[in-house]
């Protein structure tokens, strides 16, 4: 599928059983959990998916739609969780008016969601293998997940808001994790994809955690996947720590220096748990100069984010 793509080391491939569904222990803290992000930025609109399970097959679903094309007031849903089959697969994975259907080849995947405000209906192909955060020689972060896959791709499909409809062709991002998910032992983070066509592909998980910086991710150009190294990254924002630019520097294991501009044009918080704020950005992107689209996921513990846009005027 993905016969044109070189891999930096074979231990980058992945076991395609993996874009299906996994068993997950009966604790609190498992949780297998797949996004969809978009950005939109000519049409001012961007939009997320968020779609989970956790141990005891008890399963929801984050739905929203936010920009300049939207408005003030995001157009959002959360389906809250019920109790869905044990051998319900992503093959073809249903929650009220949400679906996602998935090859389980980590190729295709189709996206749903008709709500009373809108209609969402894309297909997603990937352009590249997907990444595993268990190919790190530190292997997955513990409180994160027993792993997690990132994958960049192509989305075609259609958005209806009322009786406006948007016909979109552009860049999109996705990712699968399973296992322990522990919000609380996250301090700040910053998850970023960028894609510039079939082309180029950037992600990186800049995360502390535990006491520690923990850096995860790829670079997808020329044909060839490798795993970052290092990411020396810089942001501004405003008054309510929402992110307007950022900078990276990126390093791989290829021993190339990858340069990602963001400019952030749209944002949404969301709370997958009152510990954790998520602050989503949508933006328009460079990589090594070239034009694209991206997102950036800003994770902030709550009361920390609270306290620092209360006291903003301070620092």
């Amino acid at each position: 599928m993905f016969e044109r793509v070189k891999l930096a080391r074979p231990g980058l491939s992945v076991d395609a059983r993996h874009d299906g569904r996994h068993r997950l222990e009966r604790s609190s803290l498992q949780r297998e959990s797949i996004p969809f992000t978009v950005a939109l930025p000519d049409e001012g609109l961007a939009i997320v998916t968020y779609t989970w399970v956790n141990g005891n097959s008890e399963a929801g679903a984050a739905i929203a739609l936010f920009g300049s094309a939207i408005g003030d007031r995001p157009i959002e849903a959360r389906l809250p969780d019920r109790s869905v089959p044990v051998e319900m697969d992503f093959s073809d994975w249903r929650i009220d008016e949400f679906q996602i259907k998935q090859d389980l080849k980590f190729g295709h995947a189709e996206v749903h969601w008709h709500g009373e405000q809108a209609k969402i209906d894309f297909e997603f192909e990937g352009f590249h293998p997907p990444y595993s955060y268990a190919s790190n020689a530190q292997g997955c972060p513990r409180y994160c997940a027993t792993d997690r896959i990132e994958q960049s791709g192509r989305a075609r499909g259609t958005v209806r808001i009322g009786q406006h409809v948007i016909d979109f062709d552009t860049n999109a991002h996705r990712d699968h994790s399973w296992g322990t998910r522990d919000w609380k032992a996250f301090q700040n983070y910053r998850w970023f994809n960028g894609q510039v066509g079939t082309e180029a592909a950037v992600h990186f998980w800049h995360l502390h955690a535990l006491g520690r910086t923990e850096i995860y991710g790829y670079v997808y150009k020329d044909g060839l996947m490798a795993e970052v190294t290092k990411v020396d990254v810089d942001w501004s924002g405003d008054s309510q720590f929402r992110h307007g630019s950022a900078r990276a520097l990126v390093f791989d294991e290829a021993g190339r220096q990858t340069v990602v501009n963001a400019s952030f044009f749209a944002h949404y918080p969301l709370i997958p748990d009152p510990v954790i704020t998520l602050m989503e950005g949508a933006a328009r992107v460079t990589i090594d100069g070239r034009h694209g689209v991206g997102w950036m996921e800003m994770g902030w513990e709550t009361d920390y984010l609270r306290h620092i846009i209360a006291e903003s005027r301070n620092y």
